[in-house]
């Protein structure tokens, strides 16, 4: 199967698994118990990296001056408890404020190659790192956008599946622009064989979303589309 069938496969079969995925969801949220997607959810590894970290805190917002890098973090887990609940195992290239390097020797050059190391040791089925966008020169552009490496022929379909599920859920609920997965040469997506993604999840250049992607109630919204999309993507990749 080629990577467009590959894509077409993962559409078709993503709004029926995701019924699945909220009834067992909430029926666990009832219950207290953890959620399972059968037995081969116990399989799935997925790397979720935070992007940027202490002392890097990537851009901050037009309004409150809130750091991308405390952002990305709370995203982050937030995503990560969705799939622990999913019985989906999870590896985080950093679970606290500071990033993996420390100094000012290198310091990125560095930071990449660790979370590099992550990724390799977690040998994942899927690598989303997290980030938020910035762009001064048009403060009036909003939503979040998928990117990807173009090389990778795995990385695509899987972008593209994440991209149409927070265009749907995500951007059109709040009257944004529908977004296009782009290829980026971004060091995170590059670094991998496994199908990964970076997920900018809105820009804090603009005051609306920085107001969302501040509060915890739309995190944890856009936090479970995004879960949402990365489990229709692995069972429609296993099945």
């Amino acid at each position: 199967m080629d990577k467009r069938q590959k894509t077409s496969k993962i559409l078709k079969i993503a709004v029926f698994v995701e019924l699945i995925l909220i009834i067992l969801f909430f029926n666990a949220f009832y219950v207290k118990e953890a959620v399972i997607f059968g037995k081969n959810s116990l399989l799935y590894t997925v790397v979720i990296d935070a992007g940027h970290g202490s002392p890097d805190g990537g851009v901050s917002g037009v309004k409150t001056g809130v750091l991308e890098s405390d952002l990305n973090l709370e995203m982050a887990k937030i995503l990560g408890n969705y799939f622990e609940k999913a019985g989906v195992e999870v590896v985080y290239t950093r679970k606290t404020k500071y990033a993996l390097a420390s100094g000012r020797n290198k310091f990125k050059k560095t930071d990449f190659e660790l979370r590099k190391k992550v990724i390799d040791g977690a040998d994942p089925d899927i690598v989303i790192s997290i980030h938020m966008n910035f762009y001064k020169a048009q403060p009036s552009r909003r939503g979040a956008q998928v990117f990807f490496d173009s090389k990778n022929p795995l990385s695509e379909g899987f972008a593209k599946s994440l991209q149409l599920k927070l265009n749907d859920e995500i951007n059109a609920v709040n009257g944004e622009r529908r977004y296009e997965a782009l290829n980026g040469d971004f060091y995170i997506v590059n670094c991998t064989s496994a199908p990964s993604a970076i997920v900018e999840c809105g820009f804090l250049s603009n005051a609306d979303d920085e107001r969302l992607l501040s509060s915890e109630e739309y995190q944890k919204e856009f936090s479970y589309q995004l879960f949402s999309a990365c489990m229709a993507y692995l069972y429609c990749a296993t099945v």
